[in-house]
């Protein structure tokens, strides 16, 4: 009974509090020892002068590897830890879209059906998207497939054209990463079920995936542990408190929390066979210059080389190391990146409540994985 006991409380120890090993695998199979690796993190962090980062590696499928630097709270000299709550900006996306298909799983959705038919009303009748009504033949084009791999051709923020939803190209023909876009899929997921995306995110993801500390939604808990963002200039911006789901980017997580969903991915578990596949294929090329800023309206072959494209949720791209895939997570002060080699067993969570983050993703990158040609430049992270 004893040894069964000790058996138990071993599994459950080893499932939510990741061990760290002493040495972590690159992606070219050299190794780095956790404390080179704590070193090198640290110089970067200082040299850029990083308010915060939060750090978890998987190798073989496992969380092997977990650290954090910096302060949550830089005034009050506060240390930032493994537990602290941070801002996911767009790093919601890619949960958004693994729920979304685990409802197509179940028959509720289907990917190539036009989400005009899951609405109630007209969509002129909601004054959010009643944009959308000014080209209505656009709009009865999208399906669930174009707004989980942003081909619907919407913008990435109505912000950016007077506060309207416009179409920059026709569904289906070219790749715009859109918050809009996914929004929209949200509210048509939330209109249709009777259920709130944070219901959802709980019954198909949080729970099964043990992501205790992870909501859709600002919750009480985080009070105790979380994280302030900061500008570039030192300057403090606070903590994200977002009292609604947005399928776009709501997220509160950690590193840790997050690479159980990246490992879910790895392991290619919890959708169908043919979903994940899908998930997990381009569905559309990239052919923009950068994804976001003025340059996304110019287009190259410049990221032919790696099979830049976009899949149901995720980035993906080929690497020496087979393929890969990647997601972003910026907001006004807080800097998130996730990258994942299934063939390799290989992923790596970074979460900085920092706008100094980019500038060194690269550098963060290769001292967690090593070199890979993660798309950047195209990120406008070397920008």
């Amino acid at each position: 009974m004893k040894t069964l006991f000790t058996f138990v409380f071993s599994m459950l120890i080893s499932l939510f509090f990741p061990q760290k090993v002493t040495q972590i695998k690159h992606l070219d199979g050299k190794s780095v020892s956790s404390e080179v690796l704590q070193k090198r993190l640290q110089q970067i962090v200082d040299s850029a002068n990083l308010a915060g980062l939060q750090v978890a590696i998987v190798n073989k499928n496992k969380i092997v590897w977990s650290s954090s630097f910096g302060y949550k709270d830089v005034e009050n000299q506060q240390k930032l830890d493994d537990n602290t709550a941070m801002y996911a900006a767009s790093l919601t996306k890619p949960i958004s879209a693994y729920m979304f298909l685990r409802l197509v799983d179940k028959g509720i959705f289907d990917l190539d059906k036009p989400i005009h038919y899951y609405l109630k009303k007209p969509i002129k009748e909601y004054p959010k998207w009643k944009d959308l009504n000014e080209n209505i033949e656009s709009f009865n084009l999208i399906t669930p497939r174009m707004l989980l791999s942003h081909s619907a051709g919407l913008p990435v923020l109505r912000q950016l054209y007077d506060n309207k939803v416009l179409f920059l190209a026709k569904p289906g023909e070219k790749y715009y990463y859109s918050n809009e876009g996914i929004n929209l899929l949200g509210f048509v997921v939330e209109e249709y079920t009777g259920k709130t995306l944070q219901t959802i995110a709980v019954e198909e993801v949080f729970v099964p995936l043990k992501m205790t500390a992870t909501s859709m939604i600002w919750e009480r808990k985080f009070e105790n542990n979380f994280s302030n963002g900061y500008f570039s200039d030192g300057k403090k911006y606070g903590s994200e408190r977002r009292e609604t789901a947005r399928a776009a980017g709501s997220m509160t997580t950690t590193a840790i929390d997050y690479s159980r969903f990246i490992i879910q991915l790895m392991k290619r578990k919890g959708l169908k066979e043919n979903t994940m596949n899908q998930m997990l294929s381009p569905q559309i090329a990239v052919k923009s210059k950068r994804g976001f800023g003025p340059l996304k309206d110019t287009f190259t072959n410049d990221n032919d080389e790696i099979k830049l494209s976009w899949g149901l949720g995720v980035g993906l791209f080929q690497s020496s190391y087979g393929p890969g895939f990647f997601h972003t997570g910026h907001g006004d002060a807080n800097q998130n990146f996730a990258l994942g080699f299934p063939d390799k067993e290989i992923a790596v969570v970074l979460m900085s409540n920092s706008e100094n983050f980019e500038h060194v993703s690269k550098q963060i990158l290769e001292t967690c994985v090593g070199k890979s040609n993660v798309p950047l430049k195209w990120l406008g992270h070397s920008d």
